[in-house]
């Protein structure tokens, strides 16, 4: 089987060197928009384009769709001006829409609300013209912000939060907004008038139109800058000091059962400072850092005989992390965040860290480090990431990275001479050494990979891990190829490792197919092929093979999707595997196993007041048999009021060596109330049945300025604690409570 794969690689190059190459607009070819210089204080942010300032400028309009006719004229028409003062770049636009108001579809008012299920129209920037690096503002007709920071296209940072504001005013003939970009939040060239890429589109999504005043191939998106129009007349002023503080001051309380969690009383207090050293070099510190604020995780029941992968939500770590981000999946990840400040999902204190972050038409480069407190059984540690990546050509990279990890000695005490621990656990250093690139094959395909070293003082610890990943992106859809290999004594102690002594295959293939004789109701027919081969390196055994076919998939012009699909797989379960992995808490005997499930999936329109989704599995699940439902259903009478709730089954039948019935409950409830896009509550319940665990995250965050905020948040937790001996101590009921104040100012110097 594996050298069966080793043709995938290939073919795929001859996949990709073969397509059809759409060439980006030359620079005569490029749509072009004069910004105006108008008086400060001209415009007031209302929402209204009802200024004089707004009256005569140079408009950007004929915008042509990218979804779903490419090419033709958008049916939602968007216009568009831009203006500038000495403090800000100004955004005006009008989205017709004859329904109006009824027209509009919203489904909530959170920042970095869901890109493809609402209305909003989007400002993509590239103020340094090297048609790579892109800054995005985007709008939603009730005011919901999102934002991100885009390289290349493909590498994003959705967590960066800037500074920035906008206004929308909804009518019978459709929406109108009003962007403020600050000058500070912006980075751009030092002087003189500039020239920079710019990009609008908007999406329509009553009728599921994506439209661009400069459109590209449906495979790219909105932030492909090759693909971007020319913004003229930009006459920014010099960069200041772009200094920018947030101190938080926080009080909490909690207890686990009846017990405090500390004796501690008082404020804690600590914060953040961001300086722009120059237009395009960042300085963060973070002194006494915390994320009481941060999202709760989602419960997960695993199935697998991987580790699962958990997001980082902490907004320290979210900011600038794609430029510490290497890999093309979460299988192994050379730094991971969650390493630090976090044990089994539980907070670790942080005294404080430092991160800095340049680039250029040159490339990238960051550096992080963060020290971690010592905690229950968790030692000190220090961490350390040093990463650069250096442009190439048009679009090729070539990069490297360190990552490091100090741990102090933990429980130690000096001998006599006062020179070493004379117990406990000794101090451990690990480092990862990291190479790394990416190179375009034409304008659809790409190949990029990484190899990584490890060594750990003490034994043990030294070990490699690989990855390459070729693919390409046409009109037609997609083919890749991902291989990853992590030997068994690579260790990334700062980062995520899936399975140690293991070699992935995971060959693609995702079709968009749009032949004339679909009815008027399908956008798409998009039949599916992916596999998951494992194997083990160290003697070439054969560990695992899933492979998941979806013959029938039809993707509606609304939205919708239908799919019916059948999953065969293989796996071989040793000895030493089969003690550690219990699925659903069944013991399962060492052998091989051989199975097939087979399924149907069904999505509504995700933009509607009322949509859901259903997946229904059935089959063999190693000895035993497995039926898995995965359900959610939302409701949004309102934008200013949510309820999405999700529920997944899984029933296992005969499971194991004692042929176990088991059954697990995931539930999960979610509710957003917002009173406006700066003044929101929302409470997440969640149970898993399988663990005890019964938990609620509820939150209410005023944001009083631009990322200034005001947060209460709510922690309970019930849980079982197994025991080992039943008869004298029985499972024990727990629950644990937190409320937490904070509040956090940030001030722009």
């Amino acid at each position: 089987m594996t050298r069966s794969l080793a043709v995938y690689p290939l073919a795929i190059l001859a996949i990709a060197t073969a397509a059809a190459q759409p060439a980006p607009p030359g620079s005569s070819d490029r749509p072009t928009v004069q910004a105006v210089r108008v008086p400060d204080g001209s415009i007031r942010l209302d929402g209204r384009l009802g200024d004089a300032a707004w009256d005569g400028l140079p408009v950007a309009s004929g915008f042509r769709q990218v979804e779903p006719e490419a090419g033709a004229p958008a049916r939602l028409p968007t216009e568009v001006r831009i203006a500038f003062d000495s403090r800000a770049l100004y955004v005006g636009a009008v989205m017709t829409d004859t329904l109006g108001t009824d027209g509009l579809r919203v489904r909530d008012l959170r920042r970095d609300f869901d890109y493809f299920d609402n209305d909003h129209v989007s400002v993509t920037l590239d103020p340094f013209g090297d048609r790579r690096n892109a800054v995005a503002f985007q709008v939603s007709p009730y005011g919901a912000l999102r934002d991100l920071q885009v390289r290349d296209g493909v590498d994003f940072n959705r967590d960066w939060d800037g500074v920035w504001d906008a206004r929308t005013v909804r009518s019978d003939s459709g929406w109108t907004v009003e962007i403020a970009i600050p000058w500070a939040t912006l980075r751009y060239p030092a002087s003189g008038v500039q020239t920079w890429g710019l990009q609008l589109s908007r999406n329509g999504r009553r009728v599921n139109e994506l439209s661009a005043w400069s459109p590209w191939p449906r495979q790219f998106n909105t932030y492909t800058m090759a693909f971007a129009g020319t913004l003229t007349g930009i006459e920014p002023p010099p960069p200041g000091r772009n200094l920018r503080v947030q101190p938080y001051v926080l009080t909490e309380a909690g207890r686990l059962g009846d017990a405090p969690f500390s004796d501690d009383a008082g404020a804690q207090v600590g914060g953040d400072l961001k300086w722009a050293v120059t237009p395009t070099t960042v300085l963060d510190l973070t002194v006494n850092t915390d994320f009481a604020q941060a999202d709760a995780d989602q419960q997960v029941v695993n199935l697998t005989r991987f580790s699962v992968f958990f997001p980082e939500r902490r907004a320290f770590f979210l900011e600038s992390a794609d430029v510490f981000d290497v890999g093309a999946s979460d299988n192994f990840t050379p730094f991971y965040s969650r390493r630090i400040g976090l044990d089994a999902g539980r907070p670790i204190g942080l005294d404080g860290g430092a991160r800095l972050v340049t680039g250029g038409a040159w490339g990238r480069a960051g550096a992080l480090g963060v020290r971690q407190r010592s905690a229950d059984g968790v030692p000190a540690a220090w961490f350390g990431v040093g990463r650069a990546s250096l442009n190439v050509g048009a679009e090729n990279r070539i990069g490297g990275m360190v990552v490091a990890r100090h741990n102090e000695a933990l429980g130690a005490t000096l001998s006599d001479s006062g020179a070493e621990p004379a117990s406990g656990e000794p101090s451990q250093t690990n480092t990862v050494a990291v190479v790394d690139g990416f190179s375009r094959l034409g304008r659809t395909g790409a190949v990029s990979g990484y190899a990584a070293a490890s060594a750990t003082s003490g034994d043990g610890g030294e070990g490699i891990a690989t990855q390459v990943w070729v693919r390409n992106s046409a009109m037609w859809g997609y083919v890749g190829f991902i291989q990853q290999i992590a030997t068994a004594d690579y260790e990334a102690a700062t980062g995520f490792v899936f399975r140690r002594d293991v070699l992935y295959n995971g060959p693609a293939v995702f079709l968009d197919l749009r032949p004339g004789w679909l009815p008027a109701s399908v956008r798409s027919y998009a039949p599916r092929f992916v596999a998951d081969i494992f194997h083990r390196p160290s003697d070439g055994a054969f560990l695992q093979a899933n492979t998941s076919v979806t013959p029938l998939r039809t993707i509606f012009q609304s939205g919708a999707e239908a799919s019916a699909f059948v999953r065969p797989t293989w796996q071989e379960l040793d000895v030493t595997e089969a003690g550690v992995f219990r699925p659903l808490g069944a013991e399962l005997a060492a052998g091989s196993y051989r199975y097939v499930q087979v399924g149907a999936a069904l999505t509504s329109d995700p933009s509607r007041r009322i949509t859901g989704s259903v997946e229904v599995s059935t089959g063999g699940y190693f000895d035993g048999r497995l039926t898995t439902v995965e359900a959610t259903a939302s409701a949004a009478p309102s934008p200013r009021l949510a309820v999405a709730l999700r529920y997944e089954l899984n029933d296992a039948r005969r499971l194991g060596v004692d042929a176990l019935d088991v059954r697990s409950h995931l539930l999960g409830a979610n509710v957003r109330v917002a009173l406006s896009p700066r003044l929101q509550a929302t409470a997440f319940w969640q149970y898993n049945s399988l663990a005890d665990l019964a938990s609620l995250n509820a939150r209410v965050s005023w944001e009083f300025a631009p990322l200034s905020f005001v947060y209460l948040v709510v922690n309970d937790s019930r849980f079982y604690v197994p025991t080992t001996d039943r008869m004298a101590m029985p499972d024990a009921f727990l629950s644990e409570q937190q409320g937490v104040l904070k509040v956090t100012y940030l001030r722009q110097l």
